[in-house]
């Protein structure tokens, strides 16, 4: 596989997202294929799909759900998302906790059934605390809702949860299929 010429579009609302695609790409460049870095949250860029040989999609989870602006892509997108190979990488902190990944995983099959899109691979990703980004109500919300009461070292400060290993291990098996 020579110079593939791969879009990652990614969504993101604290930043982990981002830095999980801003990773991907590198690692796809480094790996000798052009990458095509792009946020759909910023409705002023015209993402062009159907000029790329493969796509990568991430996104990250906030109250059960996917960004809306990442659904939206994925709809007015699907045909050209389907016609070609393509990856799906979810964001949440459920899928940090073993007792949390068929939480996760149910708000990709969510994500899913509403966009119509059935990705070829899908990686469920856990994400990261950013404490000291969060106002009083979202730090009750995380604790109490998203954490459940577990005990999380690194709580009212940062704590990063993703596995980089694992996502550059499926980047990697997305790259040679």
């Amino acid at each position: 596989m020579n110079n593939v010429n791969i879009l990652v579009v990614y969504a993101s609302t604290e930043g982990q997202t981002r830095r999980i695609a801003e990773r991907i790409a590198i690692q796809v460049r480094e790996a000798g294929h052009q990458a095509e870095l792009r946020n759909c949250i910023d409705w002023q860029s015209n993402i062009d799909v159907d000029s790329s040989d493969r796509v990568i999609v991430a996104g990250s989870v906030h109250e059960k759900r996917h960004q809306r602006p990442l659904e939206m892509f994925v709809m007015a997108n699907l045909a050209h998302l389907q016609a070609k190979p393509n990856l799906f990488l979810s964001v949440s902190l459920s899928a940090a906790f073993e007792d949390g990944k068929a939480e996760a995983q149910s708000y990709a099959d969510a994500f899913f059934d509403y966009t119509g899109w059935t990705p070829a691979q899908t990686l469920l990703v856990a994400g990261a605390l950013r404490y000291e980004e969060y106002d009083y109500f979202m730090e009750q919300i995380v604790d109490h809702v998203v954490l459940k009461d577990r005990d999380v070292a690194g709580q009212n400060g940062e704590r990063e949860f993703t596995d980089w290993d694992a996502v550059s291990r499926t980047v990697d098996a997305f790259l040679a299929s």
